[in-house]
């Protein structure tokens, strides 16, 4: 029997330039799991989930993402799809972006996971990340 598994978070973090060039980015963003947001056997107990992941960003606006998310009840690896973007937003010290991630696998709780990831993100002048997740993941 398939199981669906849903979340919507809001993680917070900052973005750090792995090169010169800020081409490759690492982001480290953290959610508080409150209840209702997300299952109690996928918060495994914790308070907080923790995402970890690479951005390489192309001279169009456009990137790509590969990351994990670590929840208490197991972790989510993930990679971008489509065509994510980032951009400008009404207030200049802002870019706003957004991004589709396919669940590529799990463990713990999310082993044989497979599922869609949807992102809307901002990030301002001080290389602070918001992100809000809306997840549906299928486990067998």
């Amino acid at each position: 029997m398939t199981r669906e598994i849903r979340y919507q978070l809001i993680f917070e973090g900052k973005a750090s330039p792995e090169d010169d060039m800020g081409t490759r980015m690492n982001v480290e963003v953290e959610a508080i799991l409150q209840p209702g947001m997300v299952e109690a056997d996928v918060a495994g107990g914790a308070a907080n989930a923790r995402s970890i992941a690479v951005v390489e960003n192309d001279e169009y606006g456009g990137f790509s993402e590969s990351g994990e998310i670590v929840f208490g009840g197991g972790s989510l690896t993930y990679t971008s799809t489509g065509a994510p973007h980032l951009g400008p937003s009404p207030d200049p010290a802002v870019q706003a972006g957004h991004v589709v991630f396919k669940v590529e696998r799990g463990t713990g709780i999310f082993e044989g996971a497979t599922g869609f990831i949807t992102s809307a993100f901002t990030v301002d002048e001080n290389a602070r990340v918001r992100d809000s997740q809306s997840a549906v993941i299928f486990v067998e």
